[in-house]
């Protein structure tokens, strides 16, 4: 003990030879992980090599290991919770995120093409159409514009939303959600 107490390298090392594969095993049964388990080992000696208080005894010597040892696997736990916990948040972001990146990019292709059909329609057609859905105006108010009846209104919307379905192979309710949410945004 003496020999450890004034940092005797041979000691250190007799010591390290005798100590080490008991503290390597309880560390690596606390951590999980050989490496980090051999890192916790040998920080703990240098702790010892670098600690001023003396020992009365090797069980005490003994003792500060496994507690270094012990208190340093707590802390690598906690990093490696924290860690994963980090990671986990992350990747969960990073999907949601490219979730939301590739359904605004088929909302756009599908809005690009709901406008192209639309302005494909015929003209009486797209004119109905657009005042209905796309400007917001009644039936009343846009047959009343038109100078048209509104079972003709109805007649002219129900034509030109089968028009687009049929080009598109999106149901009307898609269809005109995609428009109220466009025109949102245009609000």
């Amino acid at each position: 003990m003496q020999r450890i107490m004034y940092k005797d390298s041979e000691a250190f090392s007799e010591l390290y030879d005798r100590t080490y594969r008991k503290l390597f095993l309880f560390a690596k049964s606390l951590v999980g992980d050989a490496e980090e388990a051999r890192d916790i080992v040998t920080d703990s000696f240098i702790k010892l090599w670098s600690h001023e208080t003396s020992f009365s005894n090797m069980t005490h010597l003994q003792v500060y290991l496994y507690k270094i040892i012990r208190n340093s696997c707590i802390d690598y736990l906690r990093r490696d919770k924290l860690r994963i916990k980090i990671e986990t948040q992350l990747s969960k972001a990073e999907i949601i995120h490219e979730n939301v990146i590739e359904r605004k990019y088929q909302e756009a292709e599908l809005v690009t093409m709901l406008y192209e059909r639309i302005n494909q329609l015929p003209e009486r057609m797209r004119q109905v159409f657009k005042l209905t859905y796309l400007d917001g105006y009644s039936r009343t108010e846009v047959a009343q514009m038109l100078n048209l009846s509104e079972n003709t209104i109805r007649n002219t919307n129900a034509a030109a939303m089968k028009a687009i379905r049929l080009t598109l192979g999106v149901e009307p309710m898609v269809i005109l959600a995609i428009l109220a949410a466009r025109h949102m945004e245009l609000a």
